[in-house]
């Protein structure tokens, strides 16, 4: 279900002119940030829609958490027949910093081996246990009812919504939208139509106030749907002719009704028009990189990121916002079977990505991380998992303080205050206003621009996690 209100509605209509055609549906200390815009930067959101289940990506490595994993989901663990999820079989992880977990150890399934190999270079970080909070919580306070939960935990859209836009589906605005209209505001935009780009979906993360997202293919140069660009007005001065007055018909059509959803959908469409000859000009320039990324759906929506990226001299921002979602991750049976696959396709399409970036030079100036719907339980059902809460994500980039664990990764005892007394649920100890904030203070917003979009951050002790190195101070 999507909620449409007339912000959503703009977005889909000025995506670009795919939109009107249905292509486009509906990115522990106190630190004070400080306003910064030089340089480039861009941050790069990927969605795992459905919950994925963390646990069977992050596994323990030491024999006692490993046999009390495999006590608590033997469905999962030994449901590999590949035997993919054994102690042997895990692609161990060193962290560095101070030791932590009292001697257990973690690794990757063998489907993130390129994880691993970002891990291990320092280019990728684990924060653990994230997930919506309105305060600290635990346990014992939720069945005391002391603690304030976020609303509707544990159904897919609204906790959708909650990763992305800080509330219940319903709301007009996502954190990724909010913070590049505060970019916008304090003068770090020199081009707001191409600031918020999406790859996928048509989603609330990057719905904002002061810009509306564009919808970025991955082969602009295939596009037919544009009336602006030949062979559907021709070529020459004819064309030419046609196309201005196309836009001049566009421009005072907007002018001409009275009625106001009219005039958002005329204007919306010429602004897609628009932007479309401009990106296709751009993108002709360019020819786009070279980089051979996998043919999947993360894959391609990855590239088409990547070749927006390969165009930021002639856009011309110093900051740039991207979002990219991928599906399948609501493994209620078959988990076994499908999981592997699932993780693979999302390694293989960041490996892809990275290497595009290192080629362009902006490997260190581009930031991904994952977001999910929620975790799963920490118990199987047999053969997959249900719904949870806090879950484990990847940040990567050559400015992550990469090779290290943030958040927690708690010891896997559904009994213990770290887990729900139903059906044994991960609550969060980081929240996703922490996971944000941080990224939005390497982004460049300051304290007071981070507070007006994250405004539960002044609850938790810890607003910069830490893996961000660079971060305004």
């Amino acid at each position: 279900m999507t909620y449409y209100n007339r912000r959503l509605f703009l977005q889909a209509s000025a995506a670009g002119f795919l939109g009107a055609t249905g292509a486009l549906a509906g990115l522990g200390r106190r630190q004070a940030f400080a306003a910064t815009t030089g340089g480039y930067k861009a941050m790069v959101g990927l969605f795992l829609k459905g919950g994925a289940d963390m646990f069977d990506a992050v596994l323990p490595t030491d024999k006692p958490s490993h046999d009390a994993l495999t006590g608590l989901r033997p469905g999962i663990v030994n449901g590999h027949g590949d035997g993919s999820r054994s102690r042997e079989a895990l692609l161990p992880l060193s962290p560095s910093g101070p030791a932590r977990f009292s001697g257990r150890t973690f690794g990757l399934t063998p489907e993130l081996a390129p994880l691993k190999s970002m891990f291990d270079a320092g280019e990728a970080a684990l924060v653990g246990a994230v997930g919506p909070l309105l305060a600290p919580t635990s346990r014992t306070g939720m069945e005391r009812g002391t603690d304030a939960l976020p609303q509707r935990l544990f159904s897919h859209n609204d906790q959708q919504s909650t990763w992305m836009a800080m509330g219940i589906e319903g709301v007009s605005r996502g954190w990724g939208g909010a913070f590049m209209d505060e970019m916008i505001r304090h003068g770090g935009v020199g081009n707001p139509d191409f600031s918020l780009i999406t790859a996928g979906s048509g989603d609330i993360f990057l719905a904002a106030e002061r810009a509306l997202q564009f919808k970025a293919p991955s082969d602009p140069s295939g596009l037919g749907i544009d009336l602006s660009a030949k062979p559907y007005l021709t070529s020459g001065a004819h064309g030419r002719v046609a196309r201005e007055k196309m836009d001049a018909f566009l421009a005072d059509a907007v002018q001409g009704s009275d009625n106001l959803f009219a005039r958002d959908v005329i204007a919306g469409q010429s602004r897609g028009i628009r932007n479309m000859r401009d990106y296709r000009e751009a993108f002709g320039s360019s020819g786009g990189v070279a980089t051979q990324f996998p043919d999947t759906r993360i894959g391609r929506q990855l590239k088409a990121v990547a070749n927006a990226i390969n165009l930021r001299g002639t856009i011309g921002n110093s900051r740039q916002l991207f979002y990219a979602d991928t599906g399948g991750f609501d493994t209620h049976n078959n988990q076994a079977a499908s999981m592997a696959g699932l993780l693979g396709d999302v390694a293989q399409a960041l490996a892809a990505f990275r290497d595009a970036l290192v080629a362009m030079g902006v490997w260190n100036d581009v930031t991904v991380f994952t977001m999910s719907d929620f975790g799963r339980t920490l118990t199987d059902n047999g053969d997959g998992t249900d719904h949870g809460w806090g879950s484990h994500q990847f940040v990567l980039g050559g400015a992550v303080q990469g090779g290290r664990f943030y958040g927690d990764l708690p010891e896997l005892d559904p009994d213990s205050e770290r887990f729900t007394k139903s059906r044994a649920r991960l609550i969060p100890s980081v929240s996703v206003d922490q996971y944000a904030a941080t990224l939005g203070g390497w982004f460049g917003l300051d304290s007071s621009e981070i507070a007006r979009v994250l405004p539960n951050l002044t609850r938790f002790d810890t607003p910069d996690l830490g893996f961000m190195s660079g971060a305004s101070a």
